[in-house]
């Protein structure tokens, strides 16, 4: 089963066994976050119009970069909906755990957004098939 979620301008399905979190402030970015049971996480970050794209991108990589040890990036493209999608596909460890994670910039609308997912190594495969179903999903709504 699925549940939806319509707030923020967007609106996505996502596996209703999945939690959602929603920042509650007024101030850009705004964000939302679906997280499996398993802790892999799908957040969208909606940013005030004019923003410019490439810049967030690289401020959410070097962030992360900073963060997390053995870090590796790969410039990444992809087409949804021929909406045009840029950034990252990331690997770095968190704790004993290799993490896999992908940065995606997009504009919705007037919006520029940027995605970011991660998961586990050992379950990526598998997390990325819903990560991708909701980010279809948010495109074609």
């Amino acid at each position: 089963m699925v549940a939806t979620y319509d707030n923020l301008g967007v609106k996505f399905s996502y596996p209703e066994n999945w939690r959602i979190s929603e920042d509650q402030t007024n101030a850009w970015p705004r964000s939302v976050s679906v997280h499996s049971p398993t802790e892999a996480f799908w957040t969208l970050m909606i940013y005030e119009p004019g923003t410019e794209l490439e810049a967030l991108v690289e401020a959410v990589r070097d962030a992360l970069s900073e963060e997390y040890t053995d870090f590796e990036s790969v410039p990444a493209e992809q087409t949804i909906e021929e909406v045009e999608l840029f950034g990252y596909d990331l690997s770095f460890y968190c704790l004993d755990f290799l993490v896999q994670a992908k940065i995606r910039a997009l504009m919705l609308g007037v919006r520029p957004c940027v995605i970011l997912f991660q998961g586990e190594d050992r379950e990526f495969d598998e997390m990325e098939l819903v990560f991708s179903a909701i980010t279809h999903d948010l495109i074609r709504s």
